[in-house]
C-alpha cells in the first residue's frame, strides 16, 4: 500500500491538477454546463507543460489547439441566453466525411511524426487527428462526439501507459468511462429536446 502511495506522490502535483481539471471538464460537458470550458482550458494548459517536459511534441501542439477550442466552445455555447445551442445529430454522410478527414489527417501527421522520430507515429497521428474532429463536435454540441471520444480515449490509455505516464493513462481510462456517461446523458437530453418541440 505504501508503495502505491509513494508512486502516486512521485507523479507530482502538476499531473494531479491536470487530472482534476480535465475530469471536471468532462463531467460539466456531459451536463451541458458552460463552465466546462474554463476547466478544460486550465486542464489542457497543465497538460501542455506536462507533455512539453516529456518531449511529447505532437501532444503538446494538440493542447494549443484545445486551448483555442476552449475559447471557441465557450463562445459557441454562450451565443445567446434566449436561444442556446442545442444538442443535435449529424447525418451518416457528414460522419463519413469527418472520418475521411480524420484518416487523411492521420496519414499526413503519421508521416510527419515518423520523420521526426516518434515512437508510434501513426497511433499518435490517429489520436491527434480525430481529437481535433471530436473537439469541434463538442463545441457544436453534436451528440455523436462522445462515440469519437470513447474510441480515442481507449487508444490513449494504452499509449500513455507505454510512455511511462501512468496517471495520464489513468486519466484517459476515466475519460473513457465519462464519455460513456456523457453519451448517455446527451442522448437523454436530446430526446427531451425533440419531444418538447
Amino acid at each position: 500500500m505504501m508503495e502505491i502511495v509513494a508512486a502516486a506522490v512521485s507523479l507530482g502535483w502538476l499531473q494531479w491538477l491536470a487530472v482534476l481539471f480535465n475530469v471536471l471538464y468532462v463531467i460539466f460537458a456531459a451536463r451541458e454546463q458552460i463552465i466546462c470550458w474554463v476547466f478544460g482550458l486550465v486542464g489542457v494548459t497543465l497538460l501542455f507543460f506536462i507533455y512539453l517536459e516529456a518531449r511529447l511534441y505532437s501532444d503538446t501542439v494538440l493542447q494549443v489547439f484545445y486551448m483555442v477550442m476552449s475559447v471557441y466552445g465557450w463562445i459557441s455555447w454562450s451565443k445567446s441566453k434566449n436561444d442556446p445551442v442545442k444538442i443535435h445529430v449529424l447525418r451518416l454522410k457528414s460522419h463519413l466525411g469527418l472520418i475521411v478527414l480524420g484518416i487523411a489527417g492521420t496519414l499526413v501527421l503519421g508521416f510527419v511524426f515518423g520523420a521526426m522520430g516518434a515512437v508510434v507515429p501513426y497511433i499518435d497521428a490517429f489520436t491527434s487527428s480525430f481529437a481535433v474532429v471530436a473537439t469541434y463536435l463538442v463545441a457544436k454540441k453534436v451528440l455523436e462526439n462522445w462515440i469519437y471520444w470513447i474510441v480515442i480515449d481507449s487508444v490513449c490509455v494504452v499509449v500513455y501507459y507505454t510512455r511511462d505516464l501512468p496517471l495520464i493513462s489513468l486519466l484517459f481510462a476515466l475519460y473513457t468511462i465519462l464519455a460513456v456517461f456523457g453519451l448517455r446523458s446527451w442522448q437523454i437530453r436530446y430526446k427531451l429536446q425533440t419531444t418538447a418541440k
